[in-house]
């Protein structure tokens, strides 16, 4: 992909707080942390080398939805074979970043930050964009602020939209503001529209239980936690983009030991939320794109504890409507015979998962400058 200079906004931009937009691009992003097993999630069957390497943990071929001959979806995960049968589905595997310490900390720290430079990737996008930010652009589902939203303008961080507030609630203190807010000109009486506008419609998603999901969501973490996007979205509250971990529970997806008997739960979980989420958004899934992604992946081999350990290249997954390059597989290693592998035995990365989420985030808002967002990004 040839880096695309993205038309200048610097001279228009309004830093912080502006008019939201409604019947806009939304993004999700859901990090699985631990190091996900690329090779179970999406299992390269049609190699020999696979089953080989992995004599009691190969996903069997009865045990996975087989997509190209070579690449198949674990059963666990058959809860995303609407979206692939859609083509609402991409798999990019083979891919990571250039970290080398396998540490989960550095690398995910390193993948968020979208490089080895201060701040946030999302938040580098969400000020380098064309698109208005608002005091609820950005919101992180969780208990804390995730590296990739560091230096988010408006970004906040909650687990349910019933502790959402903004500033003062009252309805009486926001009719006099109101007030003051209406004859203000500029930038600083827009803002403080746009803020009562969202304290409004907060405060309507909080007392109004809304449908129920079409699908029932997971009761995890995660599904809970997609719910509450999935709320925001409908409210038009001015989301650009929102940020979820999916960890489970335990050791989540690090899966050093007995790994086929703790990471079934947690494929299930993962496609059980995002098809509940699809299906909840309605129209506007349309508008809604997602991306899955860890901090690395698994080695090849399995280990002496029937698990496996870290890795380098794993998987990306993007779901959406009109996805960049379509949907598909996006297969960017040559096979797992030894001599394609990596140091002791990885998955090579054969493709920067910056140029994944580049092209992403270019459906999202098109005016986004790249070079902001990822300085030391070079040409795929």
């Amino acid at each position: 992909m040839a880096l695309k200079h993205g038309k200048s906004v610097a001279a228009q931009r309004r830093d912080f707080l502006s008019v939201q937009e409604q019947h806009q691009p939304v993004l999700v992003v859901v990090f699985l942390r631990g190091g996900a097993d690329g090779l179970t999630l999406a299992p390269p069957h049609g190699d020999d080398a696979y089953h080989r390497a992995r004599p009691t943990l190969a996903v069997s071929r009865a045990d996975l939805h087989d997509l190209d001959g070579y690449i198949g979806l674990n059963k666990s995960m058959a809860g995303l074979m609407p979206l692939w049968e859609n083509g609402h589905l991409a798999l990019h595997h083979g891919v990571g970043s250039a970290d080398e310490t396998r540490s989960h900390f550095a690398a995910q720290d390193l993948m968020e930050h979208g490089g080895r430079i201060a701040g946030g990737w999302l938040a580098r996008f969400l000020r380098s964009g064309s698109r208005q930010i608002g005091p609820l652009s950005s919101v992180a589902i969780g208990t804390t602020m995730p590296e990739s939203l560091r230096g988010a303008p408006g970004g906040v961080v909650v687990q349910s939209v019933q502790e959402f507030t903004v500033g003062s609630d009252e309805v009486q203190s926001i009719g006099r503001l109101r007030k003051l807010y209406e004859v203000a000109e500029g930038p600083l009486g827009e803002a403080g529209r746009s803020t009562l506008d969202a304290i409004s419609r907060l405060r309507r998603l909080r007392s109004e239980p809304g449908p129920a999901a079409p699908e029932p969501y997971p009761d995890s973490q995660l599904g809970r936690g997609m719910r509450e996007i999935s709320r925001l979205i409908h409210a038009e509250v001015g989301l650009v983009a929102s940020t979820i971990d999916a960890v489970g529970s335990g050791l989540g997806w690090d899966t050093h030991f007995i790994q086929s008997q703790t990471i079934g739960d947690l494929m299930e979980d993962l496609a059980g939320s995002i098809r509940s989420f699809v299906a909840d958004l309605g129209a506007h899934a349309d508008r809604t794109r997602i991306v899955v992604m860890t901090e690395f992946g698994r080695r090849v081999s399995e280990n002496s504890s029937f698990g496996t350990d870290h890795g380098s290249g794993s998987l990306m997954l993007t779901v959406g409507k009109e996805l960049p390059g379509g949907a598909g597989i996006f297969k960017h290693f040559e096979g797992l015979s030894s001599d394609n592998l990596l140091g002791p035995g990885d998955v090579p990365v054969g493709k920067d998962y910056r140029h994944v989420l580049s092209d992403l985030l270019e459906t999202v808002d098109s005016g986004y400058e790249v070079e902001r967002v990822f300085p030391s990004l070079t040409q795929a």
